[in-house]
């Protein structure tokens, strides 16, 4: 399969996940090719199609060859000649006629001529490819340019972004002594790798995209000794504050990275009980536990709302619920065309329905930290507010380090003992967490 026929197939099916999964089907230049016109999809498309229309009785040609085209001369200035011989099958002089006029009419293009009568929104949505129900979804609590900013954001990290390593010391190394953060900002400094400390994250370490690849051959990360989590997803595990001889149960657990983290903060005998619902991603964790030199881990498969645990039996759960992904468009570029009131709504009572089994499980006192990658605020500040209030506060609110950075306002106020992370203001994916207490 060819870039053109996988671009015209995701067109016309864009709920097929198999076709953003990466195979021996096509090349690795057209799968880059793919995930990139995806990232830009409604941007690419608009331009297409408005060009299409403008080129008098011209031959209709499959949507992925003017998709590809827009995105090789937009993004790449490539030229004609080179967009041509970089299609990998015959294209027959009528058809190549056609694309010749629609590339020179791609060098015309205005956009403040296409904007015109388009609203505030619609320019939003189409200049930085992010679909309008995001948009509008936002607007509540962030203004257009914070929107515009974290759009650009989740965008640029994907190339030249900030990414996180965690230090794991329950790998311990074949031939060295390892002394946590020093020594590995020392020992990748010799290699022209620039790590640096993560303040308030004593596992973390940060490092430029551009140097991922440096890490991932070396052999501190292949045996493991080191692995890529961002820094949400660290603070959530940081705010549950596992101790020693608790039960604690991660309800959504698949793959096991922040169980790993919770293994790894505990220093004493403790339960410890991970479950997913999918059965692919817990055999995966399942693999993936071990390989971190982690043993202590009762992995179960279950249906998070009805576990097979006792009520009231558990000290603190870790509940990383499903989500629309709205805050990680940068690895997930096609969840962006799969964002609707639909698939909102579907995840927000899914999530309800975790929370409410989560507070079953609960010891009185116990802890639950509560955390979507979404930017929405359904699936954060308002999901807390509807919890507190239908449980007639058998749960509350409790305080969190002041190093979290603050909720959404809602009604002009943050919420405190919640916490959100933007793309824009903490280079990490967007994210909400919040920290309750059963109170009875």
């Amino acid at each position: 399969m060819n870039i053109i026929d996988l671009l015209s197939r995701w067109v016309s099916d864009p709920k097929n996940k198999t076709l953003g999964k990466r195979t021996s089907d096509y090349s690795k230049s057209d799968y880059h090719y793919f995930i990139e016109i995806v990232r830009y999809s409604n941007q690419i498309r608009f331009i297409a199609n408005k060009t299409r229309r403008s080129i008098p009785e011209h031959r209709k040609l499959e949507i992925g060859y003017y998709l590809y085209f827009v995105y090789r001369y937009f993004w790449e200035k490539g030229s004609y000649e080179e967009i041509i011989a970089d299609i990998n099958h015959e294209i027959s002089s009528e058809d190549k006629k056609t694309l010749l006029a629609f590339y020179n009419r791609l060098l015309t293009w205005d956009w403040d001529i296409s904007f015109q009568n388009k609203s505030r929104i619609e320019v939003l949505s189409i200049k930085y490819a992010s679909p309008t129900f995001f948009i509008q979804k936002l607007l509540p609590v962030l203004d257009y340019r914070q929107i515009q900013q974290n759009i650009v954001a989740m965008d640029q990290r994907s190339r030249k972004g900030t990414i996180y390593l965690r230090i794991n010391d329950l790998k311990k190394s074949d031939n060295e002594i390892i002394d946590g953060k020093d020594f590995f900002i020392n020992y990748f400094d010799k290699k022209g790798v620039r790590l640096k400390s993560v303040e308030n994250y004593p596992l973390l370490l940060q490092v430029k995209v551009r140097d991922k690849m440096k890490i991932v051959t070396d052999s501190y990360y292949k045996q493991k000794n080191l692995l890529f989590q961002e820094k949400a997803s660290v603070a959530s595990v940081y705010l549950l504050e596992p101790q020693s001889g608790e039960i604690i149960a991660d309800l959504c657990a698949a793959p096991g990275t922040k169980t790993s983290l919770v293994s790894q903060m505990l220093t004493g005998e403790s339960t410890i009980i991970a479950g997913d619902y999918h059965h692919q991603r817990m055999n995966d964790m399942v693999t993936f536990l071990p390989s971190l030199g982690i043993n202590d881990v009762h992995t179960i498969q279950w249906d998070g709302i009805q576990p097979p645990l006792m009520e009231e039996s558990v000290d603190r759960i870790l509940l990383d619920a499903p989500c629309t992904g709205s805050g990680t468009f940068t690895s997930n570029p096609e969840l962006k065309w799969r964002q609707s009131d639909k698939f909102l709504r579907r995840n927000v009572l899914l999530q309800h329905e975790l929370l409410k089994a989560a507070i079953r499980l609960l010891k009185v006192g116990g802890t639950l930290v509560y955390s979507t990658c979404s930017l929405y605020p359904e699936e954060g500040e308002y999901q807390i507010q509807k919890l507190i209030n239908s449980s007639k506060k058998q749960v509350t609110l409790t305080s969190v380090p002041s190093w979290l950075p603050p909720s959404y306002k809602i009604n002009g106020s943050y919420i405190e003992g919640a916490g959100r992370f933007l793309p824009s203001e903490h280079n990490t994916i967007g994210f909400f967490v919040a920290k309750l207490i059963k109170n009875k």
